[in-house]
């Protein structure tokens, strides 16, 4: 009982509190007015009902498919490549420094930090890459008799990687931001990458009509 009146008094001077808190006169610091701007969220809401009324808004989805569609058809191509004139071969060092300490789930040390790495040593990636220009018929029969689906990966720099798929069966990919063309130095397509370990070997081949290799 004494507990409970302990507690009602305790809330009682809380109360109390509050109140001379709240009747507290604080000055007046400039005109009070009830703020009738429109939120950013009502004008976009406003604004797309206006579009839709007028018909705008379906030709702005359909804009939006559009671009995407004829992205994914025929992505940006690569630039500064060329079109191999004769033959050439070189070798591309797929080693790494490490600029810190690797661990497992532990936290055990299995690499330290300056360590060369060689990702050779540890894949087993064994597919050659033909890198071509999807818009040159030559091009496109050469990767096609480079190779099968099981062991080369054609990659597109430059052309519509779905309608080729769709014409000859097979898949093409594309080389999206020219990572491939950047990190093996391509200057000029076909190009051929592949593992000649401990290293990668890069050929760029010059073709003849109906994709036949020049010598």
């Amino acid at each position: 009982m004494h507990h409970r009146r302990r507690l009602q008094a305790a809330v009682l001077v809380l109360a109390a509190a509050a109140g001379q808190g709240a009747a507290k006169d604080l000055g007046t610091h400039g005109p009070l007015f009830e703020v009738a701007e429109p939120s950013l969220l009502d004008t976009i809401k406003t604004r797309l009902l206006e579009m839709e009324a007028a018909g705008d808004l379906d030709q702005m989805r359909q804009d939006m498919q559009d671009t995407t569609r004829a992205y994914v058809n025929r992505p940006r191509p690569v630039q500064g490549l060329g079109k191999a004139e004769e033959y050439a071969v070189w070798e591309v060092d797929m080693s790494i420094t490490l600029k810190e300490d690797l661990a497992d789930h532990q936290g055990r040390v299995f690499a330290r930090a300056g360590t060369v790495v060689n990702p050779l040593a540890y894949s087993r990636f064994e597919k050659r890459i033909v890198l071509l220009d999807g818009d040159d018929p030559d091009q496109v029969a050469f990767a096609l008799a480079d190779g099968g689906e099981l062991d080369t990966l054609l990659v597109l720099v430059n052309g519509d990687p779905l309608g080729l798929m769709r014409e000859h069966g097979r898949r093409f990919y594309f080389d999206q931001d020219a990572v491939l063309v950047k990190r093996f130095g391509i200057r000029n397509v076909p190009a051929v990458v592949q593992r000649a370990d401990p290293v990668m070997q890069v050929e760029e081949i010059a073709l003849g009509k109906g994709g036949e290799v020049l010598q």
